[in-house]
């Protein structure tokens, strides 16, 4: 992902960081920036990130800057035993012994139009002081057509922004808990059953907690659009994302959704896209979130029917139930096939 044109605006013009040029005028195009005038901008916007990491420290627990290995490696290296201890060793170090949260190295690739990681994109947003609600919007770049005067005169629409109302009918219908279902990227006879939570933030983002294949998932839903819900998850213990889209229509009373989600092969590292049913269930039960996934094989025998055996059964007879893709090659190779 490519740092957007807005957040870099804004860190070009806070006052903390043209303090460190003041009073050279002429240093406009940052791509043309040395490392060292990297490096400072650097430790300028580290040290306020430690400052509100220090303020906050859910900003590090919730993995929102750093990554989970990243985290528990450097709370081993620091001998902190924990995230608290992991604060507090912040809180103790001297100005000019700040936490690299972003490197020089690093910004001077994003002004090159290198790619971002998203916890380097929230530690940048954290500096900028932009609440968590209007991350998306610093994020993405938001990029209006011009429209033909002639044009919109013969076809008058209007824009509006869809978002409020989107999240508006997620958060009165689709917010709860559920069990996710799908069969094993690797093709072999077996369903994936794990939890799957749909959580409202005080905020007002819908954000989704799971995990799959022994892997956890944070994400959040991205918005309602001709009825389908689309959602964006990361794995928070390896670099992976995995992106959902459900049918929904106009139901308001969903009991099963169904959709695909695009992610990645275990063992092949190939990208596949895999049918997914969401059921959704009657009721919020305590430690619903610690429930690990299980694996059920298409030859388990069911006494009763029940949730669980319908959408296994259902998935059994079904067809397509996993896309895989091939890696790169040229259009010979495909002409052979």
């Amino acid at each position: 992902m490519i740092l957007s044109k807005k957040i870099k605006t804004a860190i070009e013009n806070n006052k903390e960081i043209q303090k460190l040029f003041y009073p050279d005028k002429n240093l406009n195009n940052w791509s043309n920036f040395t490392r060292t005038h990297f490096n400072n901008i650097a430790f300028v916007i580290n040290k306020k990130i430690t400052r509100a990491v220090i303020n906050n420290p859910d900003l590090v627990a919730h993995y929102y800057i750093i990554g989970k290995l990243k985290i528990e490696k450097d709370i081993l290296n620091l001998n902190c035993g924990s995230v608290s201890g992991f604060i507090q060793n912040l809180s103790k170090r001297s100005e000019y012994q700040g936490y690299n949260w972003v490197s020089g190295k690093t910004l001077q690739s994003y002004w090159n139009n290198g790619d971002a990681k998203m916890v380097k994109i929230n530690a940048l947003l954290i500096f900028l002081q932009v609440p968590l609600n209007e991350w998306d919007d610093w994020v993405k770049e938001i990029i209006r057509p011009e429209v033909n005067e002639e044009m919109s005169q013969a076809f008058p629409f209007k824009t509006f922004d869809h978002r409020h109302s989107s999240f508006a009918i997620i958060s009165k219908y689709y917010v709860g808990n559920y069990y996710l279902y799908y069969q094993k990227t690797d093709g072999s006879d077996t369903v994936i059953k794990t939890p799957f939570i749909l959580r409202e933030h005080e905020s007002g983002q819908i954000f989704i907690q799971s995990i799959s294949e022994g892997h956890r998932y944070n994400g959040k839903v991205m918005g309602l659009r001709d009825g389908c819900l689309y959602i964006n998850c990361q794995n928070i213990d390896f670099e992976e994302m995995e992106q959902y889209v459900f049918n929904i229509g106009l139901e308001t009373n969903p009991e099963v959704l169904f959709g695909v989600s695009t992610t990645v092969s275990v063992k092949e590292r190939l990208s596949v896209a895999l049918k997914n049913v969401l059921v959704k269930q009657k009721s919020n039960k305590a430690g619903f979130e610690k429930e690990s996934e299980v694996e059920i094989p298409f030859s388990k025998i069911y006494s009763t029917v029940s949730e669980e055996s319908t959408i296994v059964n259902f998935l059994k007879k079904g067809i397509n139930n996993i896309i895989k893709t091939n890696s790169c090659c040229n259009l010979a190779d495909l002409q052979n096939d």
